[in-house]
């Protein structure tokens, strides 16, 4: 017996051991980082900064911070790996950077202080689209489309392609010769279905004949609201004598072309005409629980909301009489 507790008791310590290791972070607060380019001094042609270090043991990840010529930062960002691209436009500017993991950090580095010069080779260039955001779903069908100049770009293509069980461009796209950072569609017919759309931009320079490759973003349109919700517990009027309640419904079926995430917002009143809402919640789930300070009759809803922000018609409404 006292060999199987002792065996227990090595077992018991060997995981406890295992397991405290497995959390452990190791301590880089004393190290730094190795920075590669760019280096103190360093000048770079066009908008495309491409920022690395060497890999540090112990860092899960990188905070970089770049500052302008007024030291006003313009970026401060968390990213893995040992590579950074980021388009920045002509002028002086300064980096550091720290290693990073879940208990610790390093230091930050010393300013490392670099130039970037504009170039009329806009090759290698890139472009940075702004508004819409990536991957945005929405039930407008106008939209202003922007995207950060190039300063020696004299000109933009912008090219329109929807996705609806295949890609093919829209008709009327692409449009050329664009002066500014930024493109109108007013016509919501040019959206005829809810589809994804692709947007895509690159910039041109006349005197060099070069451009840059396309950036692109999509968004997805959808125009149909959810059904409405069907209630299911507790039954119309019934009569509960315990001041917690759960309630439980159903989402319609969404029949639109693009089928999104359902948020459910369920409201509980004394008036049957929801006047004076007495509570309003918000959920992804199809069940929520209320507890109320009093006897007496409440009445309940539920609506449905998709990504789009399309709603649904409210429920039908149900009574429930909390009694003692």
């Amino acid at each position: 017996m006292k060999r199987i507790n002792r065996a227990i008791a090595i077992f018991a310590f060997l995981s406890a051991t295992y397991a405290c290791d497995d959390i452990i972070e190791e301590d880089i607060s004393n190290d730094a980082v190795q920075i590669i380019a760019p280096t103190e001094g360093f000048t770079i042609e066009g908008n495309a900064v491409n920022f690395s270090w060497v890999e540090l043991d112990g860092a899960d990840n990188y905070r970089i911070q770049i500052s302008n010529e007024v030291q006003t930062v313009i970026l401060d960002s968390l990213v893995t790996g040992t590579t950074f691209n980021y388009p920045i436009n002509p002028g002086d500017y300064e980096w550091r950077i720290k290693g990073v993991n879940f208990a610790y950090e390093t230091p930050y580095t010393f300013p490392s202080g670099f130039s970037v010069e504009p170039s009329n080779v806009l090759t290698n260039q890139n472009l940075v689209l702004l508004l819409p955001s990536d991957n945005i779903y929405t039930n407008n069908d106008t939209f202003t489309f922007t995207w950060t100049p190039i300063v020696t770009a004299d000109t933009y293509t912008f090219e329109l392609v929807k996705n609806d069980g295949g890609e093919q461009v829209v008709t009327g796209f692409p449009v050329t010769d664009i002066a500014e950072g930024t493109y109108a569609i007013a016509d919501a017919s040019i959206f005829d279905v809810d589809a994804e759309y692709i947007w895509k931009v690159k910039a041109l320079n006349v005197e060099t004949t070069t451009e840059t490759e396309y950036s692109e973003r999509s968004i997805f349109i959808d125009r149909v609201a959810p059904n409405q919700p069907s209630l299911q517990e507790p039954a119309d009027m019934e009569e509960i004598s315990d001041f917690s309640v759960t309630f439980n419904w159903t989402n319609g079926t969404d029949t639109g072309n693009l089928t999104t995430a359902i948020t459910n917002t369920i409201e509980i009143d004394d008036d049957m005409d929801f006047g004076s809402i007495l509570e309003t919640s918000n959920t992804t789930e199809n069940s929520h629980q209320f507890t109320f300070g009093s006897t007496g009759t409440y009445y309940w809803r539920v609506k449905a909301t998709d990504a789009a922000n399309n709603v649904s018609d409210y429920s039908t409404v149900r009574s429930v009489e909390i009694i003692q």
